[in-house]
Order: structure tokens, then C-alpha cells, then sequence
């Protein structure tokens, strides 16, 4: 049986702390952090950086990430507060990206790019995908991603990306 591409669900919620407190308790889970996940390049649509509260469960995969709203664009509480998206992980990312924008129909919501402009993770606007948004992660992060994931480590501790 081949992997699964699924990475992690994630939950934009008002307040941090009290969704990993509410998840522990209503499904046993255990995260890591919070973090501070400092997004160098984020264009949604304007490009920007930002800085996201998040923390991933250890349990997993696939993973619950809880998100807590911030900015105006992406992440903003005002796209509502819930359900956020369906992280998968692309091992050709630029290619498929470009595949799924043309030949697909997807439209894009938002990229986390590169310093050398690559895509390091885009988002589908949900209204192209049945009211889902993905969220299609460059497969070169999936060994990290699970080492931080699995590694917990201090609450606040900060990951540039």
C-alpha cells in the first residue's frame, strides 16, 4: 500500500490554547508547542510576511493543526473560524501546481514562496475544490515536518519558513 499524501487538518480557532486544551480533552491528543511559525513570504494575495500561531497533535498521520487566527488575509478570522484545510504533501510542487492551476481548475488562494521563488506551499481556493481548500506542501519539507512534529519541543519556540 502506497503512503497516503495526507499531511494534516487544519483548524483556524480564536484561541490557541484553549483549542489544544479542548481537543486533548475531547480526543486524547497531545500537541507540540504552541509555535510560532514565522512565514517569510506569504502572498494572499499580496505578498507579506507573518507570523502563525500553530500546534500540530503528535498524533498522526495525519496530523490535527490548530491554527490560531491572524492578518487579514489567509489566516484572518473573518474567513471564519473552523475548518481551514486539507494539508497533503506534492513531490513535484512547481510542476503540479502549474498542472492543477491549468489543466485542473483549481484556483489559488495563496502561495508560501521560496527565497528563490519556488513554492514552498500553496493554498486552493476552496470554491474551486467543492468548498475545500488544500493546502499542497513541497514534499522536501515531509522529513522535518515529522521530526518537528514527533521532536514536541518548547511552547513559543519559533520555525522560519
Amino acid at each position: 500500500m502506497a503512503d497516503s499524501p495526507f499531511y494534516h487538518f487544519g483548524i483556524l480557532v480564536e484561541d490557541l490554547d484553549a483549542a489544544i486544551e479542548r481537543y486533548a480533552e475531547l480526543f486524547g491528543l497531545t500537541f507540540i508547542g504552541p509555535r510560532t511559525f514565522r512565514i517569510n513570504r506569504l502572498a494572499d494575495p499580496d505578498e507579506h510576511g507573518l507570523d502563525v500561531q500553530a500546534a500540530y497533535s503528535h498524533e498522526g498521520p495525519p496530523h490535527l493543526e490548530l491554527i490560531e487566527a491572524a492578518g487579514d488575509g489567509l489566516y484572518s478570522a473573518s474567513r471564519g473560524l473552523g475548518f481551514h484545510h486539507v494539508g497533503l504533501w506534492d513531490p513535484a510542487i512547481d510542476t503540479n501546481r502549474e498542472t492543477y492551476l491549468s489543466e485542473k481548475a483549481l484556483r489559488s488562494d495563496a502561495r508560501v514562496i521560496t527565497p528563490a521563488d519556488g513554492t514552498l506551499a500553496w493554498f486552493s481556493h476552496p470554491s474551486s475544490a467543492c468548498g475545500i481548500r488544500f493546502e499542497f506542501v513541497d514534499e522536501s519539507m515531509k522529513r522535518s515536518a515529522e521530526e518537528l512534529v514527533q521532536g514536541g519541543g518548547q511552547r513559543g519556540a519559533e520555525v522560519s519558513i
